[in-house]
């Protein structure tokens, strides 16, 4: 027994010593990405996810940016961020990327879970409402909070194959069908399942899991194409 205790906690010990050295391997490998392209990084930053009024920035405590990257890509200003917040054990749970099996993740407090999520930001020219879109097969994985746009009624675009795969919520319903144009439904459906929201000046897409520079540089070229595929009436009419 002494013998089958003795090999479980070698293996505990053995897991927790490879995790370190993973993020830590993570950690290096943004630093690397921000000097390469001149973006400046920050840590522990914990006004930013307060300036966000939509998921995942809308739930939990000791909510903090532990990672957040700014500068210009392809032309835009951007925000990455590696964020974490904390929840209730028995109300919250994590999801390994790339499997949708939960799994638990026991804070410091052993009342609290830490939740991680990574976020990517690119600044629009003028602001707009928020209009949200999340995978519809997905959407209960991209769920973190009520979020900004709780209750909002859901747009229809009457594409049968976007409102099949994807839902939007928005209290501006004329926004985004001007939006949501042919050249833009085009584009989405040339991409893998994609979760985005405007929130004023920002279009975001966010995701379970730490901040990985493969994951930033995808998601920041999708962002950009998108942002610069909003019909022109749309920045017509924002700025009135």
């Amino acid at each position: 027994m002494a013998a089958v205790l003795l090999i479980f906690f070698g293996f505990i010990v053995a897991l927790g010593v490879a995790g370190a050295v993973a993020n830590s391997r993570r950690k290096r490998a943004l630093a690397a990405m921000a000097s390469a392209k001149q973006w400046q990084l920050t840590k522990k930053d914990r006004r930013l996810p307060d300036t966000f009024g939509g998921r995942p920035f809308a739930t939990g405590h000791d909510r903090i940016a532990r990672i957040v990257l700014n500068g210009w890509h392809n032309g835009h200003a951007i925000l990455v961020i590696d964020y974490e917040y904390k929840t209730p054990a028995s109300t919250s749970h994590q999801v390994m990327p790339g499997s949708d099996s939960p799994y638990m993740t026991p804070g410091n407090n052993s009342d609290d879970t830490h939740n991680y999520w990574a976020a990517c930001v690119v600044d629009l020219p003028v602001p707009l409402p928020a209009v949200e879109v999340v995978p519809r097969k997905r959407h209960a994985s991209h769920a973190a909070g009520p979020g900004i746009l709780a209750g909002a009624p859901e747009f229809v675009r009457g594409d049968p194959g976007f409102d099949q795969r994807y839902l939007v919520t928005t209290l501006n319903q004329q926004l985004a069908a001007d939006i949501l144009d042919p050249k833009v439904l085009w584009l989405i459906a040339s991409w893998p399942d994609f979760a985005w929201r405007i929130e004023g000046t920002r279009l975001l897409t966010w995701g379970k899991g730490k901040v990985k520079p493969v994951w930033v540089e995808t998601s920041l070229n999708m962002l950009v194409a998108l942002a610069e595929a909003f019909p022109a009436e749309v920045w017509r009419t924002a700025r009135g």
